[in-house]
């Protein structure tokens, strides 16, 4: 890649590498880098092949399956790609290309095969990368994979054409066009319409050149999928560094900053409001960690860590979901004896869903007792 790493602020301490402060991210490496990437890929694959269409219809009819998500719009119409529907495309991807590459033609034939295991290799590399603990031969799958990936990339790489390139093959291709045209103006009427047919042929051969001259795979996330499998023999597997925990922690900080704020320069309220929190939340542990210790505390901080840790809320239960409807479930009595939930949390749910989402007046009374 010809990268120089210049000083940090970690240069010359001990035991610390400039080269390995990088930890691989499959979410923004693979889903956000390359897999959208490989989206663009597909889509002028598949138009250059006329099976664009054939694509959307199989996409829209993928059937429900344990850990996939049902799309709900053709794949045309989905404008924004993020990591949800990142990470269900690279589950279904291959199956749904498959289908839609099936009986080609006599020229497709190779070109289909070699797009299908090029995209097979790499959601083989990201299903690996996801492993939560490596032998040898799992490390020795993946450079395989990698190793495939790079053999077979080169069937989109006339696809996947620079602004620059197009532009030095749309400006070769008009010089082609106008020596031809000088030409054909000394000839007969019909060996020029002979010359045009032959021309379009011969057009094409030195902008093919062009572009799989210019056009490479030389940029930073594809390079990046090399250092996965050292990065495993040194530091372990590779979801440990993921930031995909914090990006959706971001989400709810975010929606709730916002909510609590009065809209006028929100970022800024956002972020004291979450400083506060956090800080206070330290506080807590630390004079919590005190009480432990028989530490001698202030009686008011001891009756505030009481009451905190009196009002905790207990961790949520993960249930099963109840689908369809059901012929033993006839009251609310009979609907919580199903769910194995008590009378008391249903209340104190529906109180509390009528706290938030009600009209003052269409409120649950707050004591449960009364329901």
């Amino acid at each position: 890649m010809n990268l120089g790493i210049g000083q940090t602020i970690f240069h010359g301490l001990d035991r610390v590498s400039a080269s390995d402060q990088y930890k691989p991210d499959i979410l923004h490496t693979i889903y956000l880098g390359l897999f959208k990437h490989m989206i663009d890929w597909i889509e002028a694959f598949l138009k250059k092949h006329g099976r664009l269409q054939a694509f959307d219809e199989v996409w829209k009819a993928f059937p429900p399956y344990p850990g996939c998500l049902v799309p709900k719009k053709a794949y045309r119409e989905l404008t924004q790609w993020q990591g949800k529907e990142m990470r269900n495309l690279g589950r279904c991807i291959l199956g749904v290309l498959a289908m839609a590459l099936r009986q080609p033609g006599g020229a497709q034939a190779i070109p289909f095969k070699r797009a299908l295991r090029c995209v097979r290799a790499l959601v083989h590399f990201n299903m690996m990368a996801q492993y939560r603990s490596h032998i040898a031969d799992t490390i020795a799958y993946m450079e395989e994979y990698l190793d495939q990936f790079h053999r077979m990339n080169d069937i989109f790489l006339e696809l996947g054409v620079t602004k620059r390139t197009q532009a030095k093959v749309d400006k070769q291709r008009k010089e082609i066009q106008r020596q031809r045209a000088l030409m054909r103006e000394r000839v007969a009427t019909s060996q020029g319409r002979r010359m045009r047919h032959d021309d379009r042929d011969e057009e094409d051969e030195p902008c093919m050149d062009m572009i799989h001259g210019e056009s490479h795979f030389n940029f930073i996330k594809m390079h990046l999928l090399s250092h996965f499998c050292e990065h495993i023999r040194q530091f372990g597997n590779i979801p440990m560094y993921s930031t995909e925990i914090g990006e959706l922690a971001h989400k709810t900080q975010i929606r709730e900053g916002w909510r609590q704020s009065n809209k006028n320069d929100a970022a800024r309220q956002i972020l004291h409001s979450y400083g506060r929190q956090h800080a206070i939340r330290m506080r807590l542990l630390n004079l919590q960690s005190l009480k432990d210790r028989a530490t001698d505390l202030f009686p008011d901080v001891l009756k505030h860590l009481d009451r905190t840790t009196s009002t905790v809320s207990p961790p949520v239960i993960c249930r099963r979901i109840l689908k369809g409807r059901r012929g033993d479930v006839s009251n609310i009595v009979d609907f919580g004896r199903i769910l194995g939930v008590s009378l008391e949390i249903i209340y104190r749910e529906l109180i509390r869903y009528s706290r938030h989402n009600l009209p003052i007046d269409d409120r649950l009374p707050e004591d449960h007792a009364t329901l």
